[in-house]
């Protein structure tokens, strides 16, 4: 059999596009190495909310480890179930593409198909002079295998899965330090939101040392050291020499309509660089679906929201007030205190801001950044208010319920 649509990659990417492709009537297959889901349901996104969450009720690392596993099987079945509906085929294998309508799996298993799909993801990156062991320097894919909590920590890394992690870390009483490189904790975040979280962590008891590298020695004086200093794409050895698909500093190179050198094969989510977030890798791998099987359409990125579970959480969307600088965009800047809304009153959570970026001549709302109360979902509500390029005005005349966190953006519009 041909199939409309080869998938390699069971990650947020690859399945957004088989199921997007099969629901345009479509043949598809799927084929992983590993269990569907990917990185984000496996070993990131799902499992370390799950982590935070389960912390702050207070209970035991095993009775998280339990609560993360059952969370995870619960919403594999349900990706499985969308599978069968779809009557999408589902293979385990490693694949290779051997030509531009042939993928081949481990064993010999041939897979032909008219299109085929590269959304093999990410995998954490490594330091040569902190080589994983897997037994006390680890990645984070590693934490989700422990079977108790070492109490002493170095985390290398101040990122976002640095971050995170110390403070679940912290929340489970583990005596955690943070050493990062560069000059803040989430670089690349708005300034004013890095110093606020730095705050809160330290005051919290966690150890952080910034613009500061590290050796082998570092974890000297600690049970365990976590490197999480970024993540990689895994692009090597998935297809034959000949085949016009190149790399771009280790992710597989795209134009714009996410399709490599070889019109046939695309690519998508973490593989290709850039993001490297759960989110846009289902925009990309459906977006790629639809330039296959529906129309041309270039991918956007104009209002790519990112959260951090931290404690307090980090919503971040559009432009920080740094990078209104660099461009010279005439902006205005708006902050607002936690403090100024009741229902953060009432869930005793006041601690943080809300911090909003306008175009000076329309009001234009250009960035929205949120450190407090359910950041993560506040933030979607200003990228879809960037999105659909809406201004303060537009917010101050939003009728918004009382009493809600959400609120905060129609207070925050009239302060400009």
């Amino acid at each position: 059999m041909t199939y409309d649509l080869c998938v390699i990659g069971g990650g947020w990417a690859g399945f957004n596009a088989a199921v997007y492709a099969a629901r345009q009537k479509k043949s598809v297959c799927l084929v992983d190495s590993g269990d569907l889901g990917g990185t984000c349901l496996n070993r990131g996104c799902i499992p370390t909310k799950v982590f935070i969450t389960q912390a702050k009720k207070g209970l035991a690392f095993a009775e998280i480890q339990e609560k993360r596993q059952a969370t995870v099987s619960r919403l594999r079945s349900g990706m499985e179930f969308l599978l069968n509906q779809h009557k999408i085929v589902f293979a385990q294998g490693h694949a290779r593409i051997e030509d531009p309508k042939t993928v081949v799996l481990e064993g010999g298993d041939s897979i032909c198909a008219s299109s085929i799909l590269i959304a093999t993801g990410s995998r954490p990156k490594e330091l040569s002079c902190l080589p994983f062991d897997h037994k006390k320097i680890i990645s984070s894919d590693d934490v989700f295998s422990l079977a108790e909590l070492p109490k002493r920590w170095l985390v290398v890394g101040g990122g976002v899965i640095g971050c995170e992690f110390a403070c679940f870390l912290n929340r489970m009483g583990c005596r955690v330090a943070i050493v990062e490189a560069l000059g803040q904790l989430l670089t690349g975040f708005d300034a004013e939101i890095s110093r606020k979280i730095h705050q809160f962590m330290s005051k919290a008891g966690i150890e952080i040392s910034l613009g500061k590298g590290v050796d082998a020695q570092d974890g000297a004086a600690h049970d365990m050291v976590l490197v999480a200093a970024g993540r990689e794409a895994v692009a090597e050895g998935l297809w034959a020499d000949g085949l016009k698909i190149e790399t771009q500093k280790g992710c597989v190179g795209v134009d714009r309509a996410l399709r490599t050198g070889t019109p046939n094969i695309f690519a998508a989510g973490d593989c290709i660089g850039g993001y490297m977030l759960a989110h846009v890798a289902a925009y990309e791998g459906e977006l790629a679906a639809r330039n296959m099987f529906v129309g041309p359409e270039k991918r956007n990125y104009a209002a790519v929201p990112m959260s951090v579970f931290t404690e307090p959480e980090i919503g971040t969307v559009g432009l920080t007030e740094e990078e209104a600088r660099i461009f010279r965009v005439a902006c205005e800047v708006r902050t607002l205190s936690f403090l100024s809304v009741g229902m953060a009153h009432v869930l005793e959570e006041t601690q943080g801001f809300v911090k909003v970026i306008a175009e000076e001549r329309s009001g234009k709302v250009l960035g929205g950044h949120v450190i407090g109360p359910f950041a993560s979902e506040l933030v979607n509500m200003f990228s879809l208010v960037i999105k659909n390029g809406l201004n303060v005005k537009d917010l101050e005349r939003t009728i918004f319920a009382h009493p809600s966190i959400s609120e905060v953006l129609g207070e925050i519009s009239r302060a400009f």
